[in-house]
């Protein structure tokens, strides 16, 4: 009687066990090939749009905008600088507060904004300087944009930086939460996403580097700049058609305050002696990943050992699960 007991009890706080354990980890539902068509085309048509509007844009700047040489170069130099360094502050954002899917979607409608000011520039007269006749050109007389038209342009210049700022760190790792890294068909699928990727921006090079070139000098600047804010559209449309198939990996929170956590934990545990490497197991605090199974856990290394005492807890009767760092 009494091992038919303990072996209900144990079958119960097993079966308990498997509920906690279950409700800890959720199983994630990949999209997987399912979205690829939906996120490739809108990552190629966003690429076709932004490379195809800035393959030539220099050559805008000085022929239609009669802009010096020299004041065109640094135009393009600021703007790239601050869009280069515009994404470090769009992945923080993504990462700690509203998720990749959001950013995206986002950061997609200000590039879409930006690309129509920067295309208005050379559709609406009042937007762009009056042309310039051979005569003029000759003598170098042409006139140039005046300010309030190169601020509209700047205008137009911030809304991509904004969009740049959250498509860029984005878009592959919204692509790889489509698949679960724990499997070997994950695996697979995240090593064809990238090579299917890599492929495409190649392919977007290759055309925005020769027709979308082509049909801006020999043919008119109104179409070359219309083709990439038409591709910027038609990217929006397939990225929010496979909304429903998407996974949704959500924020994960601030990373700067858990770099907080451990510098003040280290410093009020900096007298804790830590144990030695054979008796780490369960001195640590070392609770279940929630959420998502894309994260994963580091195992316990010598480095930076100093810093090891945001992890140390006195159990004092506790498991380690019950016990929470202060």
């Amino acid at each position: 009687m009494f091992v038919s007991e303990d072996k209900q009890r144990t079958k119960q706080s097993g079966s308990i066990s498997e509920k906690e354990s279950h409700h800890e980890r959720p199983k994630m539902k990949p999209g997987g090939w399912k979205a690829m068509p939906y996120i490739l085309g809108n990552e190629t048509f966003e690429r076709l749009a932004v490379f195809g509007l800035f393959a030539n844009f220099i050559v805008y700047l000085t022929r239609e905008l009669h802009l010096n040489h020299v004041y065109a170069t640094n135009i393009m130099n600021i703007w790239f600088g601050i869009t280069n360094f515009a994404p470090l502050i769009g992945a923080f954002i993504s990462d700690a507060y509203i998720g990749r899917f959001r950013t995206i979607a986002f950061a997609s409608f200000a590039t879409l904004l930006g690309m129509i000011v920067v295309t208005l520039t050379s559709w609406l007269p009042k937007l762009h300087p009056p042309p310039c006749t051979p005569e003029q050109l000759a003598l170098s007389q042409c006139i140039e944009a005046n300010n309030s038209q190169i601020g509209v342009l700047f205008l137009g210049l911030g809304l991509l930086t904004i969009g740049s700022a959250g498509v860029r760190p984005c878009s592959i790792p919204f692509g790889v939460d489509q698949f679960d890294p724990t499997t070997d068909e994950g695996k697979k699928g995240i090593n064809s996403f990238f090579n299917w990727y890599y492929t495409t921006f190649t392919l977007v090079l290759l055309v925005t580097q020769t027709l979308v070139v082509y049909i801006q000098d020999s043919l008119s600047w109104k179409i070359g700049l219309g083709i990439p804010t038409l591709c910027m559209f038609c990217s929006i449309i397939l990225f929010f058609v496979g909304k429903r198939v998407y996974v949704h990996v959500k924020a994960e929170g601030s990373i700067f305050s858990g770099i907080a956590q451990v510098l003040v934990a280290a410093y009020k545990k900096r007298k804790v002696k830590l144990p030695s490497d054979e008796s780490v197991v369960g001195v640590f605090y070392d609770p279940a990943l929630t959420g998502t199974t894309v994260l994963s856990k580091l195992p316990v290394t010598k480095q930076f050992r100093r810093y090891q005492y945001k992890g140390f807890v006195e159990l004092q009767g506790k498991q380690p699960h019950e016990v929470e760092l202060g």
